[in-house]
C-alpha cells in the first residue's frame, strides 16, 4: 500500500480502480475480463480530488448511489485476486473404463494441470473414489476427505508431476459411493477455508459418470452436503457429469453447491469439452473474487456497510453501481450484483454469476471499489 500524504491517510473514503489490463497478463486464457490495481483520487477528473454531488449524481439524503460519491478521495493501493484452492474428487468406478471415459478424463486433467492460464493463482488437491479407504463398504467421509495428492500450486512443476503420476497410477474399478465422496470433499474444503482465514477461495469439483450405487443413495441428502458447506463456509461445489451421469441429479448437486447448473460432457469430444469445463470453473472463481481492500488508515478498519462496486462497460456506456445482495443464493439474473464471502467479517468481494459473466465478456470493462459511502444494497 502506498501512502501519498497525511491528508490522504485521514481521508474518509478511498476509490479503488480496477481496469482491464493487468489480469490479461496474469491470466492468459479465455477469461476476457482483466483488471489493473490503480487507486485514484475519488474521481477520474484529475488532481482536483472530490466529485461534486451534482456532477456525480450523488444523493446527499441517501449517502450513495448514482454514478459516484461525494468527496470520496483515495490513495494508490494494489488490488489482489484471491487465490483459488480446488479439491478435485474424481470418480474411478468401474463404469469409467467404458467408452474411453477414463482416458479422456485423464488427458483432459493433465492438459489442465499444464495449461499456463490454469497455473496462475490456482492450487489443487486431488483424490479418487472409490479408492484408498474412500470406499462403498465403510462409507467413511473422513477417509474421503484425505487428498491423495496434497494441496499445491499448479505453478510448481513438482506438484504437477505429482498430480500426473497419481492419475497415471489409477485404473477404474468398484462402485459409486457418491455420498461419502462429496462429504469428504466438502469436509476438506471447509477445513481448508478455515485454515486460509479468508485469504483464499476454496471450491470442490465433483466428477462422476454415474448415479450413486453405495452409501446414501438419496440425491437430496447428497446435495445437502454441498449446501451445508456453502452455508457454513461459502464453499462452492461444481458438479461435472460424464456420459452415464444423471443430468437431473447432477443439477441438484450443483444447486446445492450454489453453482446453479452442472457441466455435462458427452463422448463426442469429451477430452476437449472436459478441459473447457475445468477452465471455465477456474476462471469463474478466480477472475470474480477480489480481496477486501486494506484500510488506508491502519488504526481504523474498513466499514463493510460503506463499500460500493462501480462497473463501467468498455463500450462507453455510463458506469453502474452494482447492488449488494446477502449471499450467492440471493443473486439474480440481471448481472448487476455482488456479495461478501462473510457479511459479518468480509475478507472477499465476490461478483454474482451473471455479473461475473457480463464482466468477463467485456475485455475493456472497469470495476471500481469505492470505500466510505453507504452501500447500495437490495
Amino acid at each position: 500500500m502506498n501512502h501519498r500524504s497525511p491528508m490522504a491517510r485521514t481521508a474518509g473514503a478511498a476509490a479503488l480502480l480496477l481496469s482491464a489490463a493487468a489480469l490479461a497478463q496474469a491470466c492468459t486464457g479465455d477469461i476476457g475480463f482483466s483488471l489493473d490495481s490503480t487507486l485514484t483520487t475519488g474521481t477520474e477528473a484529475g488532481a482536483g480530488g472530490a466529485m461534486s454531488s451534482t456532477a456525480a449524481g450523488f444523493d446527499p439524503t441517501t449517502g450513495g448511489g448514482g454514478n459516484g460519491f461525494e468527496e470520496c478521495q483515495g490513495i494508490e493501493n494494489e488490488a489482489t485476486l484471491i487465490p483459488v484452492s480446488m479439491f478435485l474428487q474424481i470418480d474411478k468406478s468401474g463404469s469409467m473404463a467404458q467408452n474411453g471415459k477414463w482416458s479422456n478424463a485423464r488427458s483432459a486433467f493433465l492438459a489442465f494441470f499444464n495449461d499456463p492460464a490454469a497455473q496462475v493463482g490456482l492450487n489443487v488437491a486431488m483424490r479418487f473414489w472409490p479408492d484408498n479407504g474412500c470406499d462403498p463398504f465403510s462409507c467413511n467421509i473422513n477417509a474421503c476427505a484425505q487428498p491423495e495428492v496434497p494441496l499445491g500450486p499448479l505453478s510448481d512443476a513438482n506438484h504437477v508431476q505429482q498430480l500426473t503420476q497419481s492419475f497415471n497410477a489409477k485404473q477404474p474399478n468398484g462402485l459409486t459411493p457418491m455420498w461419502a465422496a462429496l462429504g469428504g470433499a466438502t469436509k476438506w474444503a471447509m477445513e481448508q477455508q478455515t485454515l486460509g482465514e479468508g485469504k483464499e477461495k476454496v471450491v470442490v469439483v465433483l466428477l462422476t459418470d454415474g448415479e450413486p450405487t453405495a452409501c446414501d443413495l438419496n440425491i437430496n441428502n447428497i446435495a445437502q452436503l454441498a449446501d451445508d458447506a456453502f452455508k457454513k463456509q461459502q464453499i462452492l461445489t461444481f458438479a461435472v457429469g460424464l456420459e452415464g451421469s444423471n443430468p437431473n441429479q447432477m443439477n441438484v448437486i450443483a444447486k446445492g453447491g450454489h453453482t446453479d447448473k452442472a457441466f455435462f460432457i458427452g463422448n463426442g469430444n469429451a477430452q476437449a469439452d472436459l478441459l473447457a469445463a475445468l477452465k471455465k470453473i477456474q476462471e469463474s472463481v478466480l477472475s470474480c473474487s477480489y480481496a477486501m481492500p486494506e484500510s488506508p488508515d491502519p488504526n481504523q478498519s474498513i466499514d463493510p456497510t460503506q463499500v460500493n462496486i462501480d462497473f463501467t462497460p468498455g463500450d462507453g456506456s455510463p458506469k453502474v453501481t452494482l447492488d449488494q445482495v446477502g449471499d450467492a443464493s440471493k443473486c439474480g439474473s440481471n448481472g448487476t450484483e455482488w456479495y461478501y464471502d462473510d457479511p459479518s467479517s468480509p475478507q472477499a468481494i465476490l461478483l454474482c454469476p451473471e455479473t461475473c459473466t457480463k464482466v468477463q465478456s467485456d475485455d475493456k470493462a472497469k470495476i471500481k471499489v469505492v470505500l466510505g459511502c453507504a452501500t447500495q444494497a437490495k
